[in-house]
């Protein structure tokens, strides 16, 4: 396994995901003809966090408080740093 990046290797690895991220959107305005300005994108998790799981980088750390559906069929952990429920990150990352 390897060792767990250190926070300045992540605070790196955020900087290149949100650089890609703006190029991406800036080549999709450019390409529709729309305005960069008043364009709205939501990417999941993408703040305090960074996660490029499987097998990669996981900056989360699963010792938040408890989650609870509304439902009460789904009890999971959540992460301490940003709030992602640890059941649906596994959901998303699963191979």
């Amino acid at each position: 396994m390897k060792p767990r990046p250190t926070d300045a290797e992540f605070e790196e690895l955020k900087r290149k995901r949100d650089a890609s991220i703006a190029a991406s959107i800036a080549k999709i305005c450019a390409e529709q003809g729309w305005d960069p300005a008043a364009t709205r994108v939501h990417a999941s998790h993408s703040g305090e966090c960074f996660c490029a799981c499987p097998d990669g980088p996981c900056q989360h750390i699963w010792d938040g408080p408890a989650h609870v559906s509304d439902d009460e069929c789904l009890h999971s952990t959540t992460c301490s740093r940003c709030g992602a429920v640890a059941a649906y990150h596994d959901m998303r990352c699963a191979p």
